[in-house]
């Protein structure tokens, strides 16, 4: 299809359009972006949430420990056990609490085998606990050696095995926002590629556009300046089948007929120039014929004396 033949109308369209197409294309990007990132916000907030839970129970965990170690030290002294002992529950409903939670929100294969584990840790820590605890109050002299040899080691066990998760979300998360921004700036990298495109098509097109009316205009202008100064030589292209074709065809149409009625006018004056001539020479022999006539008649009217004067003269001889 070519581009000069199309409507100008048609032209301007093809044009707008493509720019709008493009911008309708930037448009969707941005809108799936904005939806990929708000999805992706949302992801993150959960695992951010997840890894302030999972900090949180660690750090309720270590108190916990801390405070059974500080009762275990302490001999089990009823003061310390009547001062610990609802601290402790309470942190431990709070830890229940938080267990729940996470069992609930990991999804994570990893996250998932760490949690068994962290409650098999936690289970072994809860029955090497109470039998410290039993052995404290029965003043079995082993309970000594219980607190470093079982009870140190299974809750650092217990805690190490909680930190893994609590690094293994950190993990996600820190994971998480690297891609996140990743695909920013991947999505930014696209959407300002689109708009180079665009702005590249658009400046192409606003050219192009510019110029298939420009220069035939230019050319239609020199050719009726042309005309207008008398002269008929100058060749009109008609190329295009568009308005300004039409405008083309009209000028070369103008100047043939400008042509055709030059030359009529020249033909005429050409026939009137030999009319001219003819009747000048007619006026020529008219007026030698009327000399000669005029000299006829002078010598006629001459004669006629002569015979006037001889009837006369016979008229007088008569009469005497």
């Amino acid at each position: 299809m070519n581009f000069n033949n199309l409507k100008i109308g048609q032209r301007l369209g093809l044009g707008f359009g493509a720019v709008l197409l493009l911008l309708l294309v930037l448009t969707g990007v941005a809108f799936t972006s904005m939806n990929a990132a708000g999805r992706d916000q949302q992801q993150l907030v959960e695992m951010e949430r997840r890894a302030i839970l999972t900090d949180e129970w660690v750090a309720s965990t270590q108190l916990n420990i801390n405070r059974v170690m500080a009762l275990g030290k302490s001999g089990n002294n009823p003061e310390v056990e009547a001062y610990f002992k609802p601290l402790i529950a309470q942190t431990t409903e709070r830890i229940n609490v938080l267990q729940k939670d996470l069992d609930a929100a990991i999804e994570s294969e990893q996250g998932k085998a760490l949690l068994a584990d962290i409650a098999a840790r936690r289970k072994d820590y809860i029955a090497v606990r109470k039998t410290y605890f039993d052995a404290l109050k029965a003043a079995d002299p082993q309970a000594a050696q219980m607190l470093d040899g079982q009870l140190l080691p299974s809750a650092q066990r217990y805690l190490t095995t909680m930190q893994e998760l609590q690094k293994h979300e950190h993990g996600l998360v820190d994971t998480a926002v690297t891609q996140a921004k990743a695909a920013l700036q991947r999505k930014m990298a696209l959407i300002g590629g689109i708009a180079l495109v665009a702005l590249l098509v658009g400046v192409l097109v606003a050219w192009r556009v510019a110029r298939s009316v420009t220069v035939p205009v230019a050319g239609a202008v020199r050719a009726a300046r042309a005309v207008a100064d008398g002269d008929l030589t100058q060749a009109v292209q008609v190329n295009r089948h568009d308005e300004l074709g039409q405008l083309q065809q009209a000028l070369a149409d103008m100047k043939a007929s400008l042509l055709s009625t030059v030359a009529q006018v020249r033909s005429a004056s050409d026939s009137i120039g030999v009319a001219s001539s003819e009747i000048a020479s007619g006026n020529q022999d008219l007026s030698a014929r009327t000399e000669q006539t005029a000299s006829n008649l002078e010598e006629t009217a001459a004669s006629m004396e002569e015979l006037t004067s001889t009837v006369r003269n016979s008229a007088d001889a008569a009469r005497q």
